[in-house]
């Protein structure tokens, strides 16, 4: 590759990852909209998106979500001041309490879920144009399976 040609090259590649970050701050605008909305905080949002079956224990969350243990704490008491989980006692280990939803909280996360479908930014592409993004993206990196 000539010294132009590396030019040229260097300056897409600025220019997609300038597009990609633009993409990642709509996204997060809209998860901030959409947990407002219901009155969450994104945090609270992301721990609902991402509990299910398996049930995962407040460690396994904190992990997920990179919090401190005092904020997941705070975070899945306020959840379960709202009924939207419940902590369980592990029956393999007494000492770790799993998190799982409540029926309130699988019908909001399935609310939550169905409207970032619906209402995302990449709902308004055209379908051709949503089809080849999805084909792209899936160059770059292995799909995270969004929850039903």
């Amino acid at each position: 590759m000539t010294g132009s040609n590396r030019k040229t090259s260097r300056a897409l590649t600025r220019d997609v990852l300038a597009h990609v970050q633009g993409v990642v701050e709509q996204f997060a605008q809209y998860a901030q909209a959409l947990a407002a909305a219901h009155e969450l905080s994104i945090h609270e949002l992301d721990a609902l998106r991402r509990l299910g079956d398996p049930p995962i224990s407040q460690r396994e969350l904190g992990d997920a979500l990179r919090l401190d243990p005092s904020k997941v704490t705070d975070m899945v008491d306020g959840l379960e001041a709202r009924r939207l989980v419940q902590r369980v006692v592990d029956p393999d280990d007494r000492r770790i309490r799993r998190i799982v939803l409540t029926t309130k909280g699988v019908a909001l996360r399935h609310t939550l879920i169905e409207q970032s479908i619906d209402d995302s930014p990449i709902s308004q592409l055209p379908r051709a144009d949503r089809e080849a993004l999805r084909d792209l993206l899936a160059k770059i990196a292995p799909p995270i399976p969004v929850p039903d």
